[in-house]
């Protein structure tokens, strides 16, 4: 794999910014959770829609160790956040694997220096929040585990969610 930039899109996100994001960002392929996921915005999503699901069930996926891992250049895009885009049209905000690794190597090890493996986090932004990208790869980059919810869990269940997920 090389050369693929990771543009976080919201289901809620009515059909105009989906279609606005897909086509800015120039998407090569859409990876979905699964098939339901996006189903109503099908139809202003013009790259093929890859479902996770039907990935991991149908694909006999390679040992880590027999694939060529591509290190990419430090300028390369690493991801790419829309604005909210309040004052007019949303626009993409590239971040290159420098600007992640700076922030991994000095920003991260400060914020996160208790997070390692076998601890766990919750991921309480959405995914599509600029500095939830940072938490998404702090937690991963040290082995720990980010527990996943919904907006319903984070809002009324709290306390049990965090409790039953033993989130640190």
């Amino acid at each position: 794999m090389a050369g693929g930039a990771y543009v976080p899109l919201d289901p809620s996100y009515p059909a105009v910014r989906i279609e606005l994001i897909t086509e800015d960002a120039e998407l090569k392929a859409l990876l979905v959770k699964d098939e339901d996921a996006l189903a109503e915005h099908r139809n202003v999503v013009k790259c093929p829609v890859l479902s996770v699901t039907n990935i991991l069930n149908d694909v006999l996926l390679p040992e880590p160790s027999a694939v060529n891992w591509y290190s990419p250049a430090p300028n390369t895009s690493c991801y790419i956040i829309y604005t909210s885009g309040t004052t007019g049209r949303p626009k993409g905000v590239v971040l290159e694997h420098a600007n992640l690794s700076s922030f991994m190597q000095h920003g991260a090890l400060r914020i996160f220096k208790d997070l390692g493996p076998g601890s766990r986090t919750l991921l309480s932004s959405p995914m599509t929040f600029d500095m939830s990208c940072g938490i998404q790869f702090s937690t991963l980059s040290v082995g720990a585990a980010m527990v996943l919810t919904s907006k319903n869990q984070l809002l009324d269940e709290l306390e049990p969610l965090i409790n039953t997920a033993k989130v640190s």
